[in-house]
């Protein structure tokens, strides 16, 4: 799978294109050929750490960005790519630029890597207690939220 990888990548070598453009290529077409349930070893899982990403994605951002909050413009490029998801909603690049800017705010209010990741595992298993109106009798254009009560009914 690596190596099917690799070649995709390298055939994608294209003078005219971004690098981002031949690696979006080469995992499109290396993702098109993997079997069904299969992902790309060494590309996409494989080995990797969480709060080792945290630490590079802060150490880039903050020498490319500067220091500090920025919380507005942090806030204002999430409204932007959203705009681009509103365009194009199968494009993941996009969806992971609002997950890298969300963990970029993270940073910035504060909190280490190793809070971010207790937070994000927390707030999922939150999720998972909650109650939840049945998503068929929902409008698939509008939010779902938890219900509101004082006691879930969940174990």
């Amino acid at each position: 799978m690596v190596e099917r990888a690799f070649r995709a990548w390298c055939a994608c070598q294209v003078k005219d294109m971004s690098i981002e453009a031949t690696i979006r290529a080469a995992l499109e077409a290396a993702l098109s050929t993997a079997p069904p349930g299969e992902g790309v070893p060494g590309m996409v899982l494989d080995g990797f750490d969480m709060l080792a990403h945290l630490a590079r994605q802060r150490e880039w951002s903050e020498a490319t960005f500067g220091p500090g909050p920025r919380t507005k413009g942090v806030i204002d490029h999430i409204r932007k790519e959203l705009s681009e998801i509103e365009a194009d909603p199968s494009d993941i690049a996009e969806w992971i630029d609002v997950t890298i800017l969300a963990l970029d705010g993270a940073w910035r209010a504060g909190h280490s890597p190793e809070q971010i990741v207790a937070a994000l595992i927390a707030k999922q298993t939150k999720n998972e207690g909650r109650d939840w109106p049945d998503w068929r009798t929902m409008s698939p254009d509008q939010a779902i939220e938890h219900v509101r009560s004082t006691a879930s009914t969940k174990p």
